[in-house]
């Protein structure tokens, strides 16, 4: 009897220590909150409108202007690019002077909206190049009179981008192979809406004495001058001209914004000889979009693609 006794006490016992462990065990950690998705930024479009490009040449005695292009293309949504070639070349013939001169202008109206109806504002940054050379021998001179690029907004003229490079000029017996990229000019902050973009080129040359006075201004991938226009010593016969023109790219992203949140206002690194140039010219009201392709060539001579 005193032996079941004792074995009904440890089975108690022993019962009484599981449930005080089955009391003390933890509870699973309660799973967090699923997260959902950060929000997609914003996406920028850049449509073009009505636009003005013209080339024009004009060339005096033995001399040259050929090969002007103009270029203007979407490569992106958000992106706008122009692009400008030709060809300035003269000769001395009997002491009469040759001269040449290609003025390039573009005025190109655009509208920048953005995927977000609520936001209002626009980080713009436009990124130029110019590539090719200018040569000259004897009483001679070629030069790139001017190539200055400007982006405007319609309602609020203060806030533009400007670029603009200083003069290309040799004279005498001289050369210049040039590569030139000025930093990216960036503002970090506009307003969407509508914009123009305002560009010129002009190329000139000009060549007197009794004979073999001659210069080149070329800035063209795809022109080539007559044989009887290029003298053995003359320098960058045969260079690589697939980069050559005066070049632009207009991108849109959303504005640049400080730690805290508020925009900010930052402007690219700038070079020492680059410099603010207003702008002149401005179309109307922007029409129905046009393609995003255009070109504009004169003397029948275009690039090739």
């Amino acid at each position: 009897m005193r032996r079941w006794k004792t074995m009904g006490a440890v089975g108690v016992l022993g019962l009484a220590i599981a449930g005080s462990v089955d009391a003390q065990t933890p509870s699973a950690p309660a799973l967090p909150p699923g997260r959902s998705a950060p929000a997609a930024p914003p996406t920028y479009t850049i449509t073009l409108r009505a636009r003005h490009a013209c080339v024009t040449p004009h060339a005096h005695k033995l001399a040259r202007a050929e090969g002007g292009y103009i270029d203007v293309t979407s490569p992106a949504p958000n992106t706008l690019t122009t692009t400008m070639t030709g060809t300035s070349a003269a000769n001395s013939y009997l002491c009469c002077t040759g001269s040449a001169v290609e003025k390039f202008q573009l005025v190109q109206d655009l509208e920048i909206t953005c995927s977000d109806p609520a936001q209002q504002l626009v980080s713009l940054t436009l990124d130029t190049s110019l590539v090719g050379f200018v040569r000259s021998k004897g009483r001679a001179s070629a030069c790139v009179r001017r190539a200055d690029i400007c982006v405007t907004p319609v309602d609020v003229p203060a806030g533009q981008l400007s670029v603009a490079y200083p003069p290309l000029c040799v004279e005498g017996t001289a050369g210049q192979l040039c590569n030139q990229h000025l930093p990216p000019l960036e503002v970090p902050a506009l307003p969407v809406g509508r914009y123009t973009l305002t560009a010129t080129f002009i190329l000139e040359t000009e060549a007197a004495g009794v004979c073999d006075s001659h210069a080149v201004a070329d800035f063209s991938p795809s022109t080539a001058l007559p044989p009887e226009w290029v003298r053995t010593r003359d320098p960058f016969q045969g260079v690589d001209k697939k980069p050559f023109g005066f070049s632009a790219t207009l991108t849109a992203a959303p504005p640049t914004t400080a730690p805290n949140g508020a925009t900010t206002s930052r402007a690219a690194e700038r070079d020492p000889q680059l410099r603010q140039v207003a702008s002149s010219g401005r179309l109307g009201a922007p029409s129905a979009p046009i393609p995003a392709s255009f070109s504009t060539v004169v003397n029948g001579m275009s690039p090739a693609r």
